[in-house]
């Protein structure tokens, strides 16, 4: 059986935001699994040893391309949730915990907080706002308050950003595929003819 697409990806994280509603539906096509394994985009950021400052007319434009790249794909967007970033160690850890249980649950999960910060513009870095969520889901609400204490997902974040780093990762999207890494949601389409091209 073929490897699993490995995808790293973090909430704050646009371009994430849409590659996570696009992977599922090109793997299947090749007849792969996807492995999501959120990471800590700011501990990735840090250990860049040539980082620079980031320029304001990059941000400007950035901010209009993920607008409307999500657009052009159908999902719906706040240009700048309220905070941005926000503080997503929560639902990495609730993710996590969901993942160590059910996969498929822990996958809807990261769909419905992607659109609920992305899509409505509420943070999911407060409780109240994954309250919804879970129970939408059919998860006990009492899960969120114990992610937030789960050793064993916050390893699991730990490990996942130590691999991302290791394969010299610089942000999310990230795709390995074989071996091969591609980066961001505009590389899903050469993932695609990447795999057609190995069949």
């Amino acid at each position: 059986m073929a490897d699993p697409i490995v995808f790293y990806w973090d909430f704050p994280s646009p371009y994430a935001y849409i590659g996570a509603n696009q992977i599922e539906a090109v793997a299947a096509k090749h007849g792969r699994s996807v492995d999501w394994r959120p990471v800590s985009i700011g501990h990735l950021w840090k250990a860049i040893p040539d980082r620079t400052p980031f320029p304001k007319i990059k941000m400007d434009y950035m901010m209009h391309d993920w607008t409307r790249s999500a657009q052009l794909a159908g999902l719906p967007i706040v240009t700048t949730p309220d905070p941005f970033p926000t503080d997503a160690k929560l639902p990495r850890l609730l993710f996590y915990r969901l993942k160590a249980q059910d996969v498929a649950k822990a996958r809807a999960f990261a769909l419905a907080a992607y659109r609920q910060y992305w899509g409505e513009g509420k943070d999911i870095a407060r409780p109240e706002h994954l309250a919804g969520i879970v129970k939408f889901l059919g998860i006990p609400e009492a899960e969120i308050a114990a992610a937030a204490e789960d050793p064993a997902a916050r390893q699991a974040v730990l490990d996942s950003t130590a691999e991302a780093i290791a394969l010299k990762a610089f942000g999310t999207p990230t795709f390995m595929v074989d071996g091969e890494m591609f980066w961001g949601s505009d590389r899903i389409d050469q993932i695609d003819r990447w795999l057609a091209r190995k069949a």
